[in-house]
Protein backbone atom coordinates (compact mmCIF):
# COMPACT_ATOMS: atom_id res chain seq x y z
CA UNK A 1 0.00 0.00 0.00
CA UNK A 2 1.25 3.10 -0.91
CA UNK A 3 2.10 5.73 1.86
CA UNK A 4 0.84 9.47 2.26
CA UNK A 5 3.92 11.84 1.61
CA UNK A 6 2.26 13.63 4.67
CA UNK A 7 1.16 11.95 7.96
CA UNK A 8 -2.13 12.37 8.90
CA UNK A 9 -0.98 13.79 11.81
CA UNK A 10 0.64 16.63 10.27
CA UNK A 11 -0.81 19.79 8.40
CA UNK A 12 -1.02 20.05 5.12
CA UNK A 13 1.47 21.64 2.83
CA UNK A 14 0.96 25.16 0.81
CA UNK A 15 1.14 23.20 -2.94
CA UNK A 16 3.67 24.02 -4.96
CA UNK A 17 3.08 27.53 -7.29
CA UNK A 18 0.49 28.83 -4.35
CA UNK A 19 2.44 31.66 -2.10
CA UNK A 20 3.14 30.29 1.42
CA UNK A 21 2.83 34.47 2.46
CA UNK A 22 2.46 36.91 0.27
CA UNK A 23 4.84 37.38 -2.60
CA UNK A 24 6.33 33.70 -1.95
CA UNK A 25 5.63 30.83 -4.12
CA UNK A 26 6.21 27.71 -3.38
CA UNK A 27 8.74 25.68 -5.33
CA UNK A 28 9.28 22.99 -2.80
CA UNK A 29 8.18 21.54 0.65
CA UNK A 30 12.02 21.18 2.53
CA UNK A 31 11.05 19.72 6.03
CA UNK A 32 7.97 19.60 8.27
CA UNK A 33 9.02 20.09 11.97
CA UNK A 34 7.60 19.86 15.24
CA UNK A 35 6.90 23.81 15.08
CA UNK A 36 7.65 24.94 12.05
CA UNK A 37 7.29 24.06 8.00
CA UNK A 38 10.35 24.81 5.95
CA UNK A 39 10.00 25.69 2.14
CA UNK A 40 11.89 26.64 -0.78
CA UNK A 41 9.83 29.53 -2.79
CA UNK A 42 10.61 31.85 -5.35
CA UNK A 43 10.61 35.33 -4.07
CA UNK A 44 8.59 38.00 -6.56
CA UNK A 45 9.98 40.97 -5.17
CA UNK A 46 13.69 39.79 -5.56
CA UNK A 47 12.91 37.61 -8.39
CA UNK A 48 15.13 34.81 -6.79
CA UNK A 49 14.96 31.79 -4.77
CA UNK A 50 14.39 32.17 -1.07
CA UNK A 51 14.06 29.97 2.24
CA UNK A 52 10.75 30.44 3.76
CA UNK A 53 10.45 29.33 7.37
CA UNK A 54 6.54 29.64 8.53
CA UNK A 55 4.71 28.41 12.06
CA UNK A 56 2.79 25.48 11.43
CA UNK A 57 -1.13 25.97 11.44
CA UNK A 58 -1.76 23.80 14.56
CA UNK A 59 1.04 25.66 16.76
CA UNK A 60 -0.08 29.30 15.57
CA UNK A 61 -2.14 29.85 18.67
CA UNK A 62 1.34 29.30 21.05
CA UNK A 63 2.93 32.68 21.55
CA UNK A 64 6.28 30.98 22.73
CA UNK A 65 6.63 29.21 18.94
CA UNK A 66 5.77 32.64 17.96
CA UNK A 67 7.89 34.61 19.88
CA UNK A 68 11.01 31.80 18.95
CA UNK A 69 10.59 32.71 15.45
CA UNK A 70 10.58 36.03 15.65
CA UNK A 71 13.69 35.99 17.24
CA UNK A 72 15.40 33.55 15.13
CA UNK A 73 14.43 35.91 11.76
CA UNK A 74 15.30 39.27 14.33
CA UNK A 75 18.85 37.66 14.78
CA UNK A 76 19.29 36.89 11.23
CA UNK A 77 18.62 40.13 10.40
CA UNK A 78 20.17 42.39 12.49
CA UNK A 79 23.27 40.68 12.96
CA UNK A 80 24.94 40.64 9.77
CA UNK A 81 28.27 38.27 9.92
CA UNK A 82 29.97 36.28 6.86
CA UNK A 83 29.48 33.11 8.47
CA UNK A 84 26.06 33.47 9.62
CA UNK A 85 22.96 32.75 7.57
CA UNK A 86 21.31 35.69 6.38
CA UNK A 87 17.69 36.57 6.47
CA UNK A 88 15.41 39.26 4.01
CA UNK A 89 12.19 39.49 5.74
CA UNK A 90 10.77 38.45 9.23
CA UNK A 91 6.75 38.38 8.33
CA UNK A 92 4.82 38.88 11.77
CA UNK A 93 0.85 37.86 10.47
CA UNK A 94 -1.22 36.94 9.91
CA UNK A 95 0.85 33.80 8.99
CA UNK A 96 4.28 34.47 11.11
CA UNK A 97 7.15 33.75 8.72
CA UNK A 98 11.01 34.23 8.36
CA UNK A 99 12.34 34.88 4.99
CA UNK A 100 16.36 33.64 4.53
CA UNK A 101 19.13 33.40 1.86
CA UNK A 102 19.22 30.21 -0.14
CA UNK A 103 22.64 28.15 0.62
CA UNK A 104 23.69 26.41 -2.56
CA UNK A 105 26.56 24.47 -0.65
CA UNK A 106 26.09 20.70 0.95
CA UNK A 107 26.28 20.77 4.78
CA UNK A 108 28.93 19.79 7.14
CA UNK A 109 27.37 16.54 8.30
CA UNK A 110 26.66 15.38 4.38
CA UNK A 111 30.66 16.31 3.56
CA UNK A 112 31.67 14.21 6.59
CA UNK A 113 29.18 11.12 5.89
CA UNK A 114 31.50 9.13 3.37
CA UNK A 115 34.67 10.62 5.10
CA UNK A 116 36.50 12.30 7.88
CA UNK A 117 37.94 15.83 7.02
CA UNK A 118 41.69 16.72 6.90
CA UNK A 119 43.24 18.76 9.58
CA UNK A 120 43.50 22.14 7.21
CA UNK A 121 39.97 21.38 6.56
CA UNK A 122 38.36 21.29 10.11
CA UNK A 123 41.15 23.98 11.30
CA UNK A 124 39.79 26.65 8.84
CA UNK A 125 35.89 25.62 9.32
CA UNK A 126 36.42 26.37 13.01
CA UNK A 127 38.03 29.80 12.18
CA UNK A 128 35.12 30.27 10.33
CA UNK A 129 32.43 29.25 13.03
CA UNK A 130 34.48 30.37 16.39
CA UNK A 131 34.86 33.83 14.35
CA UNK A 132 30.89 33.64 13.86
CA UNK A 133 30.00 32.59 17.63
CA UNK A 134 31.97 35.03 19.15
CA UNK A 135 29.99 37.50 17.21
CA UNK A 136 26.96 36.17 18.39
CA UNK A 137 28.26 36.10 21.53
CA UNK A 138 29.37 39.82 21.84
CA UNK A 139 25.63 40.62 21.27
CA UNK A 140 24.74 38.32 24.19
CA UNK A 141 23.65 35.26 22.38
CA UNK A 142 23.90 31.65 22.55
CA UNK A 143 23.35 29.45 19.39
CA UNK A 144 22.98 26.20 21.57
CA UNK A 145 22.75 23.98 18.43
CA UNK A 146 26.16 23.86 16.69
CA UNK A 147 25.86 20.39 15.06
CA UNK A 148 27.35 19.91 11.30
CA UNK A 149 23.91 19.77 9.86
CA UNK A 150 23.51 23.56 10.85
CA UNK A 151 26.52 24.49 9.06
CA UNK A 152 26.60 25.05 5.56
CA UNK A 153 29.95 24.51 3.17
CA UNK A 154 30.13 26.73 -0.33
CA UNK A 155 33.09 27.80 -1.99
CA UNK A 156 35.25 27.35 0.95
CA UNK A 157 33.26 28.90 3.36
CA UNK A 158 31.45 27.88 5.74
CA UNK A 159 28.07 29.34 6.98
CA UNK A 160 26.02 28.47 10.11
CA UNK A 161 22.35 27.92 9.92
CA UNK A 162 19.13 27.63 12.71
CA UNK A 163 19.00 29.77 15.34
CA UNK A 164 15.83 28.08 16.33
CA UNK A 165 16.77 27.30 19.97
CA UNK A 166 18.98 30.27 20.02
CA UNK A 167 18.92 31.88 23.85
CA UNK A 168 20.33 34.37 26.12
CA UNK A 169 23.05 32.89 28.84
CA UNK A 170 21.53 32.05 32.22
CA UNK A 171 18.94 29.12 32.93
CA UNK A 172 17.07 27.89 29.77
CA UNK A 173 15.02 24.84 28.68
CA UNK A 174 16.56 21.57 29.71
CA UNK A 175 17.94 20.05 26.58
CA UNK A 176 17.22 22.64 24.33
CA UNK A 177 19.74 21.49 21.38
CA UNK A 178 20.15 18.47 19.82
CA UNK A 179 21.50 15.18 20.88
CA UNK A 180 25.24 14.19 20.39
CA UNK A 181 26.40 17.77 20.77
CA UNK A 182 24.69 18.90 23.99
CA UNK A 183 26.95 20.29 26.76
CA UNK A 184 26.01 18.78 30.21
CA UNK A 185 24.58 22.58 31.16
CA UNK A 186 22.48 22.46 28.27
CA UNK A 187 21.13 18.79 29.20
CA UNK A 188 20.56 20.52 32.55
CA UNK A 189 19.22 23.71 31.74
CA UNK A 190 21.18 25.51 33.59
CA UNK A 191 24.15 28.08 33.61
CA UNK A 192 24.34 28.34 29.87
CA UNK A 193 26.94 30.85 28.14
CA UNK A 194 29.50 31.28 25.86
CA UNK A 195 31.40 27.57 26.99
CA UNK A 196 27.95 25.73 25.72
CA UNK A 197 28.62 26.77 22.42
CA UNK A 198 32.66 26.41 22.27
CA UNK A 199 31.45 22.54 23.60
CA UNK A 200 29.08 21.97 20.73
CA UNK A 201 31.94 23.47 18.67
CA UNK A 202 34.54 21.40 20.29
CA UNK A 203 31.82 18.15 19.28
CA UNK A 204 31.84 19.48 15.88
CA UNK A 205 35.27 20.05 14.67
CA UNK A 206 36.18 16.74 16.64
CA UNK A 207 33.44 14.83 14.47
CA UNK A 208 34.82 16.57 11.17
CA UNK A 209 38.40 15.03 12.08
CA UNK A 210 37.21 10.84 13.45
CA UNK A 211 33.88 10.56 12.19
CA UNK A 212 33.11 10.05 16.12
CA UNK A 213 31.01 12.12 18.52
CA UNK A 214 32.90 12.17 22.07
CA UNK A 215 29.78 11.22 24.31
CA UNK A 216 26.63 9.32 24.19
CA UNK A 217 23.31 9.38 25.87
CA UNK A 218 22.59 12.95 27.10
CA UNK A 219 20.51 12.01 29.22
CA UNK A 220 23.05 10.66 31.85
CA UNK A 221 24.30 14.52 32.46
CA UNK A 222 21.39 14.71 34.22
CA UNK A 223 21.48 12.19 35.83
CA UNK A 224 25.12 12.86 37.32
CA UNK A 225 26.55 9.95 35.81
CA UNK A 226 27.91 10.25 32.51
CA UNK A 227 31.60 9.75 31.78
CA UNK A 228 34.43 12.28 32.30
CA UNK A 229 36.10 11.42 29.33
CA UNK A 230 34.98 11.15 25.62
CA UNK A 231 34.35 7.50 24.41
CA UNK A 232 37.63 5.67 23.48
CA UNK A 233 37.05 5.66 19.69
CA UNK A 234 36.77 9.18 19.86
CA UNK A 235 40.23 9.86 21.73
CA UNK A 236 42.03 6.94 19.70
CA UNK A 237 41.41 8.67 16.53
CA UNK A 238 41.46 12.49 17.69
CA UNK A 239 45.07 11.37 19.03
CA UNK A 240 46.36 10.74 15.36
CA UNK A 241 45.70 14.65 14.92
CA UNK A 242 48.13 17.42 15.05
CA UNK A 243 48.72 17.71 18.38
CA UNK A 244 47.67 21.74 18.91
CA UNK A 245 44.19 20.13 17.17
CA UNK A 246 43.98 16.88 19.76
CA UNK A 247 44.25 19.27 23.01
CA UNK A 248 42.04 21.97 22.03
CA UNK A 249 39.28 19.65 20.83
CA UNK A 250 40.04 17.56 23.98
CA UNK A 251 39.60 20.86 26.03
CA UNK A 252 36.70 22.16 23.99
CA UNK A 253 34.31 19.02 24.95
CA UNK A 254 35.54 19.37 28.96
CA UNK A 255 32.20 18.61 30.84
CA UNK A 256 33.56 21.29 33.12
CA UNK A 257 32.81 24.77 31.26
CA UNK A 258 35.26 26.43 33.34
CA UNK A 259 37.99 24.04 31.47
CA UNK A 260 37.50 24.69 28.40
CA UNK A 261 38.49 27.38 25.67
CA UNK A 262 37.63 30.61 24.91
CA UNK A 263 36.35 30.88 21.16
CA UNK A 264 39.70 33.67 21.06
CA UNK A 265 41.55 30.68 22.03
CA UNK A 266 40.58 28.17 19.66
CA UNK A 267 40.58 30.91 16.77
CA UNK A 268 44.30 31.61 17.84
CA UNK A 269 45.19 27.56 17.69
CA UNK A 270 43.32 26.75 14.62
CA UNK A 271 44.42 30.29 12.92
CA UNK A 272 48.60 28.31 13.52
CA UNK A 273 47.38 25.67 12.04
CA UNK A 274 45.96 26.87 9.00
CA UNK A 275 48.81 28.93 8.76
CA UNK A 276 46.65 32.22 8.15
CA UNK A 277 45.98 35.39 9.71
CA UNK A 278 42.26 35.71 11.33
CA UNK A 279 41.80 39.33 12.47
CA UNK A 280 40.59 39.00 16.48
Amino acid sequence: MRRSAVPATEPEPVPVGHEVVPGYEVVSLLRVGHRLMTYDVFSHERFCRCIVKVLRDDRRHEERCREALMVEGRIASDLAHPHLVRAYDVIEGPRPAVVLETLTGDTLGALIEDAPLSPADVALLGCQLSSALAYLHSHEWLHLDVKPSNVVVQGGRAVLIDFSVVSRPGDGRPHAGTDGYLSPEQARGSGLSGASDVFGLGVTLGESLTGEVPYGDERRWRRGVASRKPARAFRARLARMPAPMCELITAAVDPDPASRPTMTEIRTVLTDVVGQKVRP
